[in-house]
C-alpha cells in the first residue's frame, strides 16, 4: 500500500476516533484496560499483577515493564495463531484475545527492537487473514494497523471490516475502540515517518 494511502488512514482514524476519545479508556475493571490505558494515554497503571497475567494481558503489561519476559507469553507451538485455539470457549473470545495480543506484540517488537517478535507478529497476522473472519471478535478494532501494513487487498479488506464492525452499532466507536483506533493511527504514523 502506498505510503500516502497509509497517511490517509492515519487522518481517517483520527477523524473517527478523536471526537469520541475525550476521556481515558478506563471505564471498568477489565484486565486489559489498566495496561492499555497506561500505554496509550500515559496514565499510571498501578502496580503490575503478580504473577504476570498470561496471554494478551501479559503482553500489554510487558509494554510498560521491561523486566517482564515476553517469550514465555507467546506460544510458539501453535499452527500460526498466538495461542492454542482450545484455550478459549468461544471463537469471539479467542479472536479478540488474539488480535489484542497481536496489537501488543507489534508494539513490543518495535519498542524493544526485536525482529523475531516482528516476524512472529506477521506470522500471526497472516494466519488470521487465512483462518478467521474479522467479525469474529467483539467489535473492537485491535491490530487494524498490523493488517494495513500487510499491503495486500485481503489485509486491507480485513482492516476495513474491523473498522466497520467497531462503528456498526452507533455509527461511531465506543470509548475503548476509539483509543484502539488512535493507537493504530500512531503506529501507522511511526511507519509512514520512517
Amino acid at each position: 500500500m502506498p505510503r500516502h494511502t497509509l497517511s490517509q488512514w492515519v487522518s481517517h482514524l483520527r477523524a473517527i476516533a478523536g471526537p469520541v476519545a475525550t476521556a481515558p479508556p478506563v471505564s471498568g475493571t477489565a484486565s486489559i484496560e489498566r495496561p492499555f490505558a497506561a500505554v496509550v494515554c500515559g496514565l499510571s497503571p498501578g502496580p503490575p499483577p503478580d504473577p504476570v497475567p498470561p496471554a494478551e494481558v501479559g503482553l500489554w503489561w510487558a509494554l510498560l515493564q521491561t523486566e517482564i519476559e515476553v517469550d514465555p507469553l507467546i506460544d510458539e507451538q501453535t499452527d500460526g495463531s498466538l495461542w492454542p485455539q482450545g484455550r478459549f470457549t468461544a471463537i469471539e473470545v479467542s479472536t479478540e484475545a488474539e488480535l489484542c495480543g497481536l496489537h501488543a506484540l507489534w508494539g513490543l517488537a518495535r519498542l524493544r527492537n526485536r525482529d523475531d517478535w516482528a516476524r512472529r507478529a506477521i506470522t500471526v497476522r497472516d494466519w488470521h487473514l487465512h483462518n478467521t473472519q474479522p467479525d469474529n471478535a467483539t467489535n473492537r478494532p485491535w491490530s487494524l494497523h498490523v493488517f494495513l501494513l500487510a499491503e495486500t487487498p485481503e489485509a486491507y479488506h480485513y482492516a476495513e471490516t474491523l473498522l466497520h464492525n467497531a462503528m456498526v452499532t452507533t455509527g461511531r466507536p465506543e470509548l475503548l475502540s476509539a483509543w484502539i483506533l488512535l493507537d493504530s493511527a500512531k503506529q501507522l504514523e511511526a511507519v509512514v515517518g520512517q
